[in-house]
C-alpha cells in the first residue's frame, strides 16, 4: 500500500509540473510564434539555441500541450513515445508507451497514461494510470487518481514558469527548416535544430551531437511529430495518431461526481526556494 502511495506522489509530481509547465504561462497570454528553434510557441520548439536537449527536458516537454490556451480548435488523440537506448556492448532496450490527449473548444485539456515509463527509464511493478486535466476557464487543475477515486485539485494561477536550460558554453548549434508535409491528416512544419558539444567539454574525446527535429502542425497548434536523438540517452520519438477533430465530450474535462476532491497547496517554485535558501543561510 505504501509503495503505491509513494508511486503515486511521484507521478502527482510529475503532473504538477506539467501542467504548470502549460497553465501558468497560458494565463499570460501566447509567446512568440516564431524564434530559432522552429515555428510554433516557445514551448514547443524543442532542444536547439538557447533550449534544453536532455532526455528528460524533451519529455517533459512533448508532454505538454503547449504554452498558450487554444480555443475553438477541438482535438482528441493517441501520443505515441516510444525510446531506443544502445548499450556499449551492442544491446538494444526499447521502451514505448502510449497516452490519450482531448482539448475542447474552450481550450480544457485532459491526458491519460498509464506511467510504466518516464522517457528512457522503466517503471517498475504495477504502473500507476495519471489522468491529468487543465480547466483554463475556472483557473484549475485536477489529478486524478482513478485506484481511489481522489482528484487532487489545484490553482492553476500559480506556480514555477518554464526553465529553459542553455547549452554548455562552448557548444554549437543551428537550425535549419524542413519544409511542409502532411502527417496524420493535418500539415505541419518541419525543423531540426542541432547542437555539438566540442571534445572536450564534458570529457569528451570527440564531439558530440544532438539532434532534434519537430514537426509543428499550426492548424492544430501542437506538435504532432518529433525525434530527439542524444548519443548519450539514445533516441525518443513522439508522435500524435488517430487525430480526431471533432469535439470531445464534455464529462471529459470534469471530475466524476463519485470521486473526492482535495485541495491542495502547489509547492514552492525555484525561486521561492532560492528565497527561502537565502533567508536560512541569513
Amino acid at each position: 500500500m505504501n509503495t503505491s502511495r509513494n508511486w503515486w506522489m511521484l507521478i502527482a509530481s510529475v503532473a504538477i509540473v506539467l501542467t504548470w509547465s502549460t497553465g501558468v504561462v497560458a494565463q499570460k497570454g501566447p509567446p512568440p510564434r516564431h524564434g530559432p528553434g522552429g515555428p510554433g510557441p516557445q514551448g514547443d520548439r524543442g532542444p536547439g539555441p538557447g533550449r534544453p536537449f536532455g532526455g528528460l527536458e524533451f519529455l517533459s516537454s512533448e508532454m505538454r500541450f503547449g504554452d498558450k490556451v487554444v480555443k475553438s480548435v477541438p482535438y482528441s488523440a493517441q501520443a505515441v513515445l516510444e525510446s531506443t537506448q544502445t548499450l556499449g556492448d551492442g544491446t538494444h532496450i526499447t521502451r514505448k508507451s502510449t497516452a490519450l490527449l482531448y482539448r475542447d473548444s474552450d481550450g480544457r485539456t485532459r491526458r491519460e497514461q498509464t506511467m510504466d515509463a518516464l522517457g528512457p527509464f522503466a517503471v517498475s511493478g504495477d504502473a500507476p494510470r495519471m489522468i491529468s486535466i487543465n480547466d483554463p476557464v475556472n483557473g484549475v487543475d485536477y489529478i486524478l487518481d482513478p485506484q481511489s477515486k481522489t482528484a487532487r485539485k489545484m490553482s492553476s494561477s500559480g506556480g514555477p514558469p518554464p526553465h529553459h536550460h542553455e547549452p554548455p558554453p562552448a557548444s554549437e548549434s543551428k537550425t535549419e527548416s524542413l519544409g511542409k508535409q502532411t502527417i496524420e491528416g493535418v500539415e505541419a512544419e518541419g525543423t531540426r535544430s542541432t547542437v555539438t558539444i566540442p571534445a572536450g567539454q564534458i570529457g569528451n574525446d570527440r564531439p558530440v551531437e544532438i539532434a532534434s527535429e519537430r514537426w509543428y502542425s499550426q492548424t492544430l497548434q501542437v506538435v504532432v511529430l518529433s525525434k530527439h536523438k542524444d548519443p548519450r540517452m539514445g533516441e525518443t520519438v513522439y508522435r500524435l495518431t488517430n487525430i480526431n477533430r471533432s469535439e470531445p465530450p464534455r464529462s471529459l474535462f470534469e471530475v466524476p461526481s463519485d470521486y473526492k476532491i482535495e485541495e491542495r497547496t502547489p509547492p514552492p517554485g525555484p525561486d521561492q526556494m532560492r528565497r527561502m535558501r537565502r533567508d536560512r543561510e541569513d
